[in-house]
């Protein structure tokens, strides 16, 4: 998986913020600008928890747009 990707696909609700917060982290010590984060949209609790930690964490964000100029709304674009 590359290093600006984190594929959150098959974690549970909980496991969100730990693994956010250690990419996250990881990201801006190897001075990333910008990352991706993957969600999915299955049930779609997954991706509510991930928008959530982005806000109060105080991440700007916003979904990856496709070539097609369609929105990916199972990918998120973080600015760091």
């Amino acid at each position: 998986m590359a290093k600006d990707l984190l594929d959150l696909h098959g974690h549970k609700v909980e496991d969100v913020w730990p693994a956010l917060d250690k990419f996250l982290r990881q990201a801006q010590d190897q001075g990333l600008s910008q990352v991706r984060v993957m969600t999915g949209k299955g049930t779609g609790k997954v991706r509510a928890e991930t928008l959530r930690a982005l806000k109060l964490g105080g991440f700007p964000h916003k979904a990856e747009r496709l070539k097609n100029g369609q929105t990916n709304d199972g990918v998120w674009l973080v600015f760091l």
